[in-house]
């Protein structure tokens, strides 16, 4: 898998993260998709796609 794979893979998956968050009402699972998009936002940081290590810093 190249880096640009890994990156779209990465993206897609903070997009399906990011809807279920929203559209939970169940606390446990919000606070385990917020952990989620946080570990995809460091891999996506690391890899070089993202200037900010903050994730709520990050345009959507």
């Amino acid at each position: 898998m190249t880096r640009e794979e890994t990156l779209e893979r990465l993206r897609e998956l903070q997009r399906q993260v990011r809807a279920l968050r929203e559209e939970t009402d169940i606390p446990a699972i919000e606070r385990t998709m917020q952990l989620l998009d946080m570990y995809c936002h460091m891999a996506r940081w690391e890899l070089g796609d993202l200037e900010a290590m903050i994730p709520e810093l990050e345009q959507p």
